[in-house]
């Protein structure tokens, strides 16, 4: 039975053929150009770090223990940690471009947030084009929302105006969002994570249980920021219908490569992508079917630690849109099919890492998956649109400044 290049078995298949090709490359450099760092490691926690390349013998161990259906059927007979049945994923489409809704997403599990949240959510919905369902993923028990909705107290007087007046508001946005949510024709829904099996977890705003309606998922985190409908639906929707294979956003970081070795591959990685978004742009087909046997090496660049001694650091210092290696999720573009990846049985202990890593790597680890799962880099647009040709040539001139570091 031959799967398509978007059933889970074949972008499963592709990934473990990337490891395979990264271990050749490893196996290929130069002695001299091995253990070139000065500053060893230093890790930040106790936690283990991962195994090198260990995603490929994971991923080929969940292959070989659940088998495709004895009667050639290309769905899988796939159960979650929890033993329960998990549905077939597939790889959503390179282009949306007839699509012109959106669902948006955000979580939260402290009522003090709805100060920095339900403002700007008013104005999106009643502003924004193409937002037709929001859903609120709630971390914490019910009662947080409803005592503060309920609680008719009055303020202790020994608090300061200010905050008085703070306590009051915060009721009044519980109340408002209950009522949303209450409210059967309202496009606004809680999602109770605990009332749906799940724990406190960063990434149950990713889970399939939300079950969104749309294909295009917008994501803000609680407590921002929040970026302009110019930049989020004139600029960041319309690129993600034609990257809707991808996780596409306003807010990038990126990896810092310690070795020159890694900075030349780096960069040569950058040229390869460019010139494959030029290619593409013109017609040729490099669609993830086409450029799967290949499984996309140019635009990959090897980490060797085993080898070579090789180390990398998170660079949280600049937003650097022309070599974005990951996104932070506020003000990202999602397609509703890679929630069924991220909470993938195949994926239970990167999942386990994420939440008991004191860092909780959330954002970074899901925008590497969906990359690793796309075999494609994310795509950025311009958090803010300006008409100031002086501010547009500094800023262009501070990013190819840090493209060149």
């Amino acid at each position: 039975n031959v799967l398509d290049a978007r059933h889970e078995r074949s972008v499963f298949q592709s990934i473990i053929d990337r490891v395979e090709w990264t271990e050749q490359q490893c196996a290929a450099i130069p002695s001299d150009q091995k253990n070139t760092l000065k500053n060893p490691f230093q890790p930040i926690t106790d936690l283990p770090m991962l195994p090198e390349g260990g995603v490929g013998p994971s991923l080929q161990k969940w292959l070989r223990d659940n088998p495709l259906s004895s009667d050639g059927n290309d769905n899988n007979t796939n159960y979650d940690e929890s033993g329960k049945a998990y549905p077939t994923c597939r790889l959503p489409p390179s282009t949306s471009c007839n699509t012109s809704t959106y669902t948006l997403i955000m979580m939260s599990h402290t009522t003090s947030r709805l100060h920095d949240f339900m403002n700007p959510l008013l104005v999106m919905m009643e502003t924004w084009p193409g937002l037709t369902e929001v859903i609120i993923v709630w971390n914490s028990p019910r009662e947080t929302l409803t005592s503060m909705a309920e609680n008719t107290d009055a303020p202790s007087p020994n608090k300061k105006k200010a905050d008085r007046n703070r306590e009051i508001q915060e009721r009044q946005y519980a109340s408002q969002l209950l009522q949303w949510h209450n409210n059967s024709t309202h496009p606004l829904r809680i999602f109770f994570s605990l009332e749906n099996g799940l724990e406190n977890n960063l990434l149950n705003r990713y889970h399939p249980l939300l079950q969104p309606k749309n294909e295009a998922i917008m994501y803000f985190d609680d407590d921002g920021p929040f970026w302009s409908k110019d930049a989020m639906i004139t600029s960041g929707f319309e690129l993600w219908k034609r990257n809707s294979d991808v996780q596409v956003g306003a807010f990038p970081r990126n990896i810092r490569y310690m070795s020159q070795r890694m900075k030349d591959t780096g960069r040569h990685g950058v040229d390869s992508s460019i010139q494959a978004i030029a290619s593409n742009a013109r017609g040729v087909d490099l669609s993830p079917q086409t450029q799967s046997k290949h499984h996309h090496p140019l635009t990959f660049t090897p980490i060797c630690r085993n080898v070579t001694g090789d180390t990398v650091e998170y660079n949280y210092f600049v937003f650097p849109d022309f070599d974005a290696h990951v996104l932070l999720p506020s003000g990202t573009f999602l397609h509703r099919n890679f929630l069924c990846f991220i909470w993938h049985p195949a994926f239970e202990e990167l999942r386990t890492y994420v939440v008991t890593h004191k860092t909780y790597p959330d954002d970074m680890t899901v925008s590497t998956l969906i990359s690793h799962l796309s075999g494609r880099a994310p795509r950025t647009f311009p958090r803010e649109i300006t008409d100031g040709v002086k501010e547009i040539s500094r800023n262009r001139r501070m990013l190819m400044l840090e493209y060149d570091r």
